[in-house]
């Protein structure tokens, strides 16, 4: 059994999902073997198996979704390479990265996107559903660390392999 103390959100339980409303709405699905109550400002989670997995599992997704409610999740993504080009319509982000044709993602609702001269920053308050979605734009175009050229996080450190043998 976990307690989490909520402050200033508000929470709805209805039908199998949990709605969480501070400054932004979320909208979680509840998995069927766990079981919310929720009395005086404090959600209880618990597991009808007694399964601490599935119990820790969506407690970690609640606590990173309520840090996210108070200030976004960020990512940022770098683009590096003579005439690579981004632009923004409406839903959709073009990637023009030296392919024949630009390559294209649906953005979803819940994320949102400011363009820098050489970086894409994406919010949301979701951290898993942004860390995929960053991942299958970073996949459009893997970093060549020869060339500089590419899309990479900065935090990540690109290492050079070394071709000699060693004796």
């Amino acid at each position: 059994m976990k307690y989490i103390i909520l402050k200033e959100e508000k929470i709805l339980l209805k039908n199998n999902y949990l709605y969480l409303k501070n400054k932004y709405f979320c909208k979680i699905k509840i998995p069927k073997l766990i079981n919310l109550f929720y009395e005086n400002k404090i959600l209880e989670i618990k597991s009808s198996y007694f399964d601490k997995k599935i119990e820790n599992s969506f407690l970690k997704i609640i606590n990173n979704i309520l840090i996210g409610i108070i200030n976004f999740w960020q990512i940022e993504i770098f683009v590096s390479g003579v005439g690579y080009k981004i632009y923004l319509e409406k839903n959709k982000i073009f990637l023009n990265l030296g392919f024949s044709k630009p390559k294209f993602f649906l953005i979803p609702s819940f994320i949102k996107i400011d363009l820098k001269k050489e970086k894409i920053v994406l919010k949301s308050v979701f951290k898993d559903k942004l860390g995929s979605f960053s991942f299958v734009i970073l996949k459009s175009k893997k970093f060549d660390p020869y060339k500089k050229k590419g899309l990479y996080l900065e935090k990540k450190v690109r290492l050079k392999k070394s071709s000699k043998k060693k004796q």
